[in-house]
């Protein structure tokens, strides 16, 4: 399974609140119109920016510039690029996603979903766009990223109380991704689950395990680069 995330700003005419409606009531009811488009989604999720929401756990900077982190999970990226080639896809849906998007600035990374920490999805999660530093090939910086993430993430005792799943998504290789070497597009998108944004301050009350996922992130992250978006999840196809 290949999992496609789109990351969009919203078109600077429309408000947020116009763009999540456009999303939500045109756009993606435009999308489960087309038969052809839609029978090879396997699921579809638009997750949105929460007002106010801030990432009170590790305090990294928002990811201000984003409007909406697109998700759709496919059988294999051949089966997501021919999709993009049906004639009514191109005839239809993507003439619609300059009305809502700024397409010129929007980025898709085709990943690999690990699932870290088994558990429900919720509808609240927050993403964390993470690059890797420099001398480390995106391959190291996956392995160790995936083995040692979890472990420090693991250590903090409000862990299990402010979240219920845990996923990283890999950006795939090269050879699977062209154009994935440059520096706008992250190595790994986190996905962490959690019950409530108010909820995520508690991971910050240990400051022995904020400490230590600081070293974690200053021994592999590009750490000027990491950004966190605090998100409420919208679900087109399940």
């Amino acid at each position: 399974m290949m999992k496609m995330m789109i990351l969009a700003p919203r078109r600077r005419d429309l408000s947020h609140a116009e763009f999540r409606r456009y999303v939500t009531e045109v756009h993606g009811p435009l999308v489960q119109s087309v038969p052809e488009v839609a029978r090879v989604i396997r699921r579809y999720h638009y997750n949105f920016p929460i007002h106010g929401a801030t990432d009170t756990a590790f305090h990294h900077p928002s990811a201000s510039h984003l409007d909406i982190v697109t998700q759709g999970w496919f059988d294999s990226r051949a089966a997501q690029l021919e999709n993009m080639r049906e004639p009514r896809y191109l005839e239809i849906v993507r003439p619609d996603e300059a009305r809502f998007a700024d397409t010129a600035n929007a980025v898709m990374h085709y990943t690999a979903e690990h699932s870290v920490v088994e558990g429900p999805a919720t509808g609240i999660k927050v993403f964390y766009f993470r690059r890797r530093r420099a001398g480390l090939s995106r391959a190291e910086f996956q392995m160790q990223w995936k083995a040692r993430a979890p472990e420090v993430l693991g250590s903090n005792p409000a862990f299990g109380r402010v979240a219920s799943r845990y996923v990283q998504n890999h950006t795939l290789p090269e050879s699977d991704h062209p154009g994935g070497s440059s520096d706008k597009f992250f190595d790994v998108i986190d996905e962490l689950f959690i019950h409530a944004p108010g909820a995520l301050a508690a991971l910050g009350d240990d400051r022995g395990a904020i400490a230590r996922m600081a070293a974690c992130e200053g021994e592999l992250l590009d750490a000027s680069r990491t950004r966190a978006l605090v998100t409420e999840t919208i679900v087109n196809i399940r």
